[in-house]
């Protein structure tokens, strides 16, 4: 999706798209990691579900800044959205929000 948007292989076309890649994945990854290991460290579980939505969460992050972040700032990104959506789940399950798909 991200370097599709690209829409050149041309010229320096490939080496930005090969950047989007690279800072969309390392987004994403991070911001599973994140929640993974936010649910493990509080409650004491390994959550799946959460690691799942996380990526999410960090792909979500990282669309708009793809193509001009470096990969420590994709890092963050994801870490940063990972943490966010972590918080968010928990804040729609206290004010008692459907969201049956959980990724609101």
């Amino acid at each position: 999706f991200n370097c599709g948007s690209t829409l050149a292989v041309s010229g320096n076309g490939a080496n930005v798209a090969a950047k989007i890649a690279m800072t969309t994945t390392i987004s994403g990854a991070t911001a599973s990691l994140t929640c993974v290991i936010l649910t493990r460290v509080i409650e004491d579980v390994f959550d799946v579900g959460m690691g799942l939505n996380g990526i999410l969460a960090g792909l979500v992050s990282i669309t708009a800044p793809c193509a001009i972040v470096d990969p420590w700032m994709a890092f963050i990104i994801g870490c940063v959205g990972g943490i966010i959506y972590y918080n968010a789940h928990y804040l729609l399950l206290r004010l008692k929000v459907d969201d049956p798909l959980d990724a609101f």
